[in-house]
């Protein structure tokens, strides 16, 4: 073949029987011409499997390609296709460069695939690969594996806002020992998922022992109805939170009764009751502080105190809010009467002491309404609770959900690079192939 260039010269082509004849630089578009050598000895019919072949005809196929240095390229490739002297029949010959009846090689295909590994949006894998949005996405949707991984010893379950055809709120599904999203629904209304379990084996539910949620009851109904043999774990973050937000409606409700006394005594004039209620709202995350996860030295930092106008530490400052309000200081108790055990109970007394802690606002005649709908709960949820205090032998600690909150950053991550996706199975399947990375995709 006369003037053949060698096709490591210009580009590592995918098929490395393949010569490049001839390149031509047109505006920004590079083309490659290329073409197959003829060897006779090896060529048989691939439906006869005989070696009496000719070469029929040749035509031009032009293919995208990746990029060549600044330039966009393009393969013309010179395929023969061969005639069977035996069966009379014709084929195209073999090559690994594309597949048959496609424009886009089988390296840029591969490419396209290892981006959307990242956390890219299809429109800028197009622009890298050389192809249009709707290609890309129609590549990567007909090239992934489309399954859901099995249900795994440990299962988290939580749902982030997506909005989608089935709702405003998709579900997550996850494996907190591989860190592995096993799948995502696009609902989590009870019918919805409770149809999508029952739909698995039920030798595969069984190997569930540990299923984490918050505490929706959809899912508690779903964890007694379909997972008989796993144990149903409330968050511990979730049934935490129900006492920290009960005590800072406390706080916002004390604090909005002295912001109106202070203008009722003191009507447009700064005074103790305005200046209290300002401390309250200026250092509400202080009050919020867990006295059992916080070192010693933090309560012992000094600064002026906003409104106080006095050097003061941390803790002076608390005992200043605790001290004005006699409700404020019980609401301050209860909140970390509940880090106290959360921090350190164990499975065998968590019970008992939770019970306890409900025993004691239920039996208080002060009127701290939030906390006794924070008890009422606990006492309904209060099996799933204690599990949550349940050690796991793999890791040695309590299990949680964290994990899987982490992942539903992942995938608004996921949703916000791409500007959101029409398609939920579109955006399913990118969550699903990017987050795991040995997840198969079809040749």
């Amino acid at each position: 073949m006369p003037n053949a260039y060698s096709n490591i010269d210009i580009v590592d082509l995918q098929d490395k029987d393949l010569v490049i004849t001839k390149v031509t630089l047109e505006g920004n578009i590079k083309s490659l011409y290329v073409c197959k050598p003829r060897e006779k000895s090896n060529q048989t019919c691939i439906f006869c499997g005989r070696g009496e072949l000719k070469v029929n005809s040749y035509y031009k196929r032009t293919i995208k390609f990746l990029d060549v240095g600044i330039h966009k390229s393009i393969i013309i490739y010179n395929q023969r296709r061969y005639y069977c002297e035996c069966c009379h029949k014709t084929f195209n010959e073999t090559s690994s460069l594309v597949d048959k009846g496609s424009i886009i090689s089988n390296q840029t295909k591969v490419t396209l695939l290892m981006k959307a590994k990242q956390k890219m949006s299809f429109s800028d894998i197009a622009r890298d690969v050389n192809v249009s949005v709707t290609t890309a996405i129609s590549e990567f949707i007909s090239h992934i594996a489309d399954y859901r991984s099995s249900l795994t010893e440990i299962v988290c379950i939580d749902e982030f806002k997506a909005s989608t055809i089935a709702g405003k709120y998709a579900l997550i599904i996850g494996d907190p020992v591989k860190g592995k999203i096993l799948d995502i629904l696009p609902s989590r209304k009870q019918d919805y998922i409770y149809y999508y379990f029952q739909s698995t084996s039920v030798d595969e539910r069984q190997k569930v022992k540990y299923i984490v949620t918050d505490l929706f009851e959809s899912y508690r109904t779903i964890c007694r109805n379909l997972f008989w043999g796993s144990k149903h774990i409330a968050d511990r973050f979730h049934w935490i939170r129900l006492t920290t937000e009960a005590f800072n409606k406390t706080r916002i409700s004390i604090m909005n009764s002295y912001f109106s006394l202070g203008k009722q005594v003191f009507k447009g004039a700064y005074n103790k009751y305005t200046k209290y209620a300002n401390v309250l709202k200026k250092y509400y995350k202080l009050l919020l502080a867990n006295r059992y996860s916080k070192e010693s030295w933090f309560f012992d930092q000094k600064q002026v105190a906003s409104y106080i106008q006095e050097e003061m530490t941390f803790q002076e400052i608390i005992e200043y809010c605790l001290n004005f309000d006699n409700d404020l200081e019980l609401a301050y108790d209860y909140l970390q009467e509940l880090y106290k055990i959360a921090k350190l109970s164990n499975y065998e007394n968590a019970r008992e002491n939770i019970i306890e802690w409900c025993q004691r606002i239920e039996s208080d005649n002060r009127k701290l309404p939030e906390f006794k709908k924070v008890a009422l709960t606990y006492r309904s949820w209060i099996y799933e609770i204690c599990n949550s205090f349940i050690i796991n032998q793999t890791t040695n600690a309590r299990i949680t959900n964290g994990f899987i909150e982490g992942k539903n950053n992942f995938c608004k991550v996921i949703k916000r690079i791409g500007f959101g996706f029409k398609n939920f199975d579109t955006f399913r399947a990118k969550v699903l192939y990017a987050n795991d990375e040995d997840r198969p995709y079809r040749s």
